[in-house]
């Protein structure tokens, strides 16, 4: 299972190395308050949760899909370990936030809670993309999948937006938050996360499903 693991992050070292400097880049730009927090972290999840589908592409062109799923383990087991591979990526992920929270408070006296509430958001986010896409890779393969990234990304956005320029959604709402205590505010912000997992954890049964019954 470990081994699973590390092969996905040895696959995909160049890519993380170069995320990695980018991350460090948006780091300085907001230390300099040329760019804002909540774009970096949600830009960093939403590139992480890309990830487990790149090395999807890697593995079929390795034909590696074929070798995996006759281990030991059983094709559940090869499932896991992808999923374990997005849960590794998530908590690096909010290491390097709740580091970057902690910097930005430190040097620029920045609202520490509004940052958390931020990271938990962008959290669930990056989640969630992963949540969907897995089992489409699984059933119709990384290349195939694709599409569908888009359509998680820019279905939702635009519909926020066409509902909010009709009215329909009221955004003030989002103000009223203000009002509640930041304890409340925290732990309603860390359940969204939670609720992440659980979904993850859905998708991950419907992805071995699918594997099961899948020719290789």
């Amino acid at each position: 299972m470990i081994g699973l693991i590390t092969k996905d992050f040895l696959v995909m070292r160049k890519t993380l190395m170069s995320y990695l400097t980018l991350v460090v880049l948006y780091i300085v730009l907001a230390y300099l308050d040329l760019f804002d927090y909540g774009f970096i972290i949600t830009f960093i999840q939403m590139v992480l949760a890309v990830m487990p589908i790149s090395a999807f592409a890697y593995d079929e062109l390795a034909k590696w899909d074929r070798y995996a799923m006759s281990l030991p383990l059983g094709r559940s087991g090869v499932v896991r370990a992808r999923y374990l591979f997005v849960l590794a990526l998530t908590l690096l992920t909010v290491a390097a936030g709740l580091a970057g929270t902690a910097l930005l408070y430190l040097t620029h006296q920045s609202d520490p809670l509004e940052m958390f509430v931020t990271l938990m958001v962008s959290t669930t986010i990056g989640l969630l993309i992963p949540t969907i896409l897995l089992p489409v890779s699984y059933k119709l393969g990384p290349e195939r999948a694709r599409p569908f990234l888009y359509a998680i990304v820019f279905i939702p956005t635009i519909a926020v937006v066409l509902l909010v320029k009709a009215g329909v959604l009221d955004m003030s709402l989002l103000k009223g938050m203000d009002l509640l205590a930041p304890t409340a505010l925290a732990g309603g912000a860390v359940l969204l996360p939670l609720a992440g997992l659980a979904a993850l954890g859905v998708s991950y049964l419907i992805s071995c499903r699918i594997a099961a019954g899948k020719e290789y």
